[in-house]
């Protein structure tokens, strides 16, 4: 009894001590303190396959020459970079599928299967088969290819153009009866992406993974690949007027993107915070009328940090899936506190995270042993989780997450797109955002993406131009949002 008391006030203390005392922390921190100590169950909570879970990254690249040669050559060039890395990222399996039932599952994939989306078509084949390109120039001309009774395509590459809005659900097309590719190759306007399913693969493996394409298709430019495996496209897109248009991805959520390259290394989290936290403060006051949400509260909306699980000097740590920190910026007489205070406060969040000790890992540890079903265990951290949790997922889910992406991998300036934590509605106008930096230790970008203040490419945009003010001069904030 002791011992769940202490518990009990710890996790409280946490709580209170980034959205303020509320009675309902005790309630949630008793039932986590009475539960974190069972045995955990298996499975990943973090995502069900969902739609809402989707993410792309993707860098500027010219259109191909010839669209067709190019979408198989992409499609060998991601097989070959699953293989290379399967196995390297912990609790990230690459070479699967998706089965999408009462819950998700991963199946084992050969990854010889590949699906490439044309117009209103879907052609699924081998990718070794030579009749390949064959198929794809009649899909692209207009003809539907035949049933496919094969296994599970591991990749759907769209030969067009996608929305960026809705580009982090491109490997959606190839799914069928609830199975389908966890994986996704396209273009949207100037960008190549990798869509992704946040199930599979974490935000470090995904930019390592998009890193490891892009290197084998500037091999592909040079010609080693396709000496290595050379690949005929007789009826290749010159002999096309033109490529049909895409169809929607059914189900897609559009977001608000923004992006741009920043020069050197990026900006470290803490300070994106920082600014993020400030901007949300002021908006909230204007944007939502709830109690919590006043001029004068004395917390920012929270705030999602993600930190690799480990020690510092562990080399593997940022491997691992991502557990998350959550922080929040205090204000006194509507003015924040120095930086400095909440980067102190902020850091000392972190360590307690990185090391499993932390609020977030508590209440990961907690719904991991929850005797409850694991599909309802994840609903519970989707952004459809039911509105009797709002209270709660205000708190732990944040209304933005601010991510830095440190990779070894040489990668261009990328933009990287999550979804959000919830999405704005009548009644929730602000919504959330994703704020993301990769960078590969020379090159960086920033990306801004979400729902409500930042649910338009002009909302994203007034955002990111808001934090890069903020970081660059503390004190812009009325200045940078009116």
């Amino acid at each position: 009894m002791r011992g769940w008391i202490r518990r009990t006030a710890e996790l409280r203390g946490e709580l209170a001590a980034i959205a303020g005392d509320d009675p309902c922390w005790w309630l949630l921190a008793g039932g986590v303190a009475l539960v974190e100590r069972w045995p955990e169950r298996p499975g990943y909570m973090a995502s069900d396959a969902e739609p809402g879970t989707d993410t792309f990254i993707g860098h500027r690249a010219p259109p191909p020459a010839d669209p067709l040669r190019d979408a198989i050559d992409r499609a060998r060039a991601a097989r070959t970079a699953l293989r290379d890395l399967d196995g390297a990222l912990p609790e990230q399996p690459l070479a699967v599928t998706i089965t999408r039932g009462a819950r998700a599952i991963l199946e084992p994939s050969a990854l010889d299967t590949a699906a490439f989306a044309i117009g209103r078509h879907c052609v699924i084949a081998a990718l070794d088969d030579p009749t390949l390109p064959a198929q794809l120039a009649a899909a692209a001309r207009g003809t539907a290819p035949p049933p496919w009774r094969g296994p599970t395509p591991f990749v759907c590459v769209s030969i067009g153009d996608d929305p960026i809005e809705t580009a982090r659900h491109g490997h959606r097309r190839a799914w069928r009866d609830g199975r389908g590719p966890w994986l996704g190759l396209g273009r949207a306007g100037e960008l190549a992406t990798v869509s992704t399913c946040h199930l599979v693969v974490d935000g470090y493996g995904h930019a390592t993974l998009t890193g490891r394409i892009h290197a084998l298709l500037e091999a592909t430019a040079r010609g080693a690949w396709s000496a290595a495996h050379p690949a005929h496209h007789p009826h290749g897109s010159h002999l096309l007027a033109a490529l049909p248009a895409l169809a929607p991805v059914a189900g897609a959520i559009p977001l608000g993107v923004a992006w741009q390259d920043l020069a050197g290394p990026g900006v470290r989290a803490l300070p994106l915070a920082y600014a993020v936290g400030r901007i949300l403060h002021h908006a909230s006051a204007q944007l939502d009328a709830r109690p919590g949400a006043r001029p004068g509260a004395q917390f920012s909306p929270t705030l999602q940090i993600p930190v690799a699980p480990g020690r510092l000097d562990d080399p593997e740590r940022r491997r691992r899936r991502a557990t998350a920190a959550i922080v929040s910026v205090r204000f006194a007489a509507g003015e924040p506190e120095p930086f400095e205070r909440f980067e102190a406060r902020a850091r000392g969040v972190l360590q307690r995270e990185t090391l499993g000790v932390g609020l977030c890992a508590r209440l990961l540890a907690a719904a991991r042993a929850a005797p409850a079903p694991l599909a309802w265990k994840r609903r519970g951290f989707s952004a459809a989780r039911p509105r009797w949790l709002d209270r709660v997922s205000d708190v732990l889910g944040g209304r933005a997450c601010v991510s830095r992406i440190r990779i070894d991998t040489p990668l261009p300036p990328s933009c990287a797109v999550s979804g959000p934590s919830r999405h704005a509605s009548a009644g929730d106008p602000l919504g959330a955002c994703v704020v993301t930096v990769v960078d590969d230790g020379d090159r960086a970008a920033i990306t801004v993406c979400g729902s409500g203040l930042a649910g338009s490419s002009a909302g994203a945009r007034s955002l990111l131009d808001a934090i890069l003010a903020l970081t660059a001069e503390p004190g812009m904030l009325r200045r940078a949002v009116t």
